[in-house]
């Protein structure tokens, strides 16, 4: 009997202490909350997640495994000298980087003096006919230095439209010289380093796309405005430390 009532002495202790902390937590929320910041639980997440990646990170490179996913000659805007650098692995007929495109932009528009983009290509064409084709067109243009107009006109088009006619009205609109746009789809070379994007790709382990690197984590899948800013201020606060 006096087990029985040690037993539920205790339990009773536990729950209170339970309730208390859960009840400590919610007022932090709130208290987050109420002080403008949006979603303190997220953020705490991504802190528990990004405190892993690096982990896993400096695991890595303590193994002489560090994967090079950055290219000196890709596609890039933003900071020249970026606290937060952004290596985004696309398909143009991805819907799925076509729902990123936006946020991921504004992003780097907003704080140009701290963020870089860079554009690396991870075509799919058995699930998006023609994407190897417009990723090409698109390095064709970043020889007319013309890469972000063309960018930009390829994420509204179709899947379907990927086909020749559009690319090159696309061309047109953006002022590029078709000859040589033509040359440089015909040479192989433009090809060649979209190729060489989806081999650096694999070897990150990039399965699908969008796949985002930010200052060396992946982050696989579409990213909404929230959680893409989250990551940002967390990531800054720390490059700053």
């Amino acid at each position: 009997m006096l087990l029985g009532k040690k037993i539920g002495l205790g339990l009773a202790i536990l729950i209170t202490v339970l309730a208390g902390a859960f009840a400590w937590q919610v007022s932090i929320y709130y208290r987050s909350i109420k002080a403008g910041e949006v979603s303190p639980l997220k953020r705490s997440n991504i802190r528990l997640s990004i405190d892993r990646a690096l982990a896993d990170l400096a695991r890595s490179k303590a193994q002489n495994r560090t994967l090079v996913i950055d290219d000196p000659g890709a596609p890039y805007i933003g900071a020249q000298k970026p606290s937060v650098t952004i290596i985004e692995f696309l398909d143009y007929g991805c819907p799925f980087c076509q729902k990123s495109f936006e946020p991921v932009r504004e992003l780097v528009t907003q704080h140009n003096t701290d963020v870089r983009l860079v554009i690396r290509d991870f075509p799919v064409d058995s699930l998006h006919t023609g994407a190897t084709r417009a990723a090409t067109a698109a390095r064709c243009a970043n020889e007319q230095g013309r890469f972000w107009a063309y960018h930009d006109k390829l994420f509204l088009l179709k899947q379907s439209e990927f086909q020749d006619t559009e690319l090159f009205r696309i061309a047109k609109e953006v002022g590029l010289d078709e000859g040589l746009f033509q040359s440089c789809l015909d040479n192989g070379d433009a090809l060649g380093r979209v190729k060489a994007d989806v081999d650096a790709g694999a070897k990150a382990g990039v399965e699908g796309t969008p796949t985002f690197f930010m200052n060396g984590i992946k982050i696989p899948g579409a990213v909404d405005r929230e959680t893409l800013q989250l990551l940002y201020e967390e990531l800054l606060s720390r490059s700053k430390k």
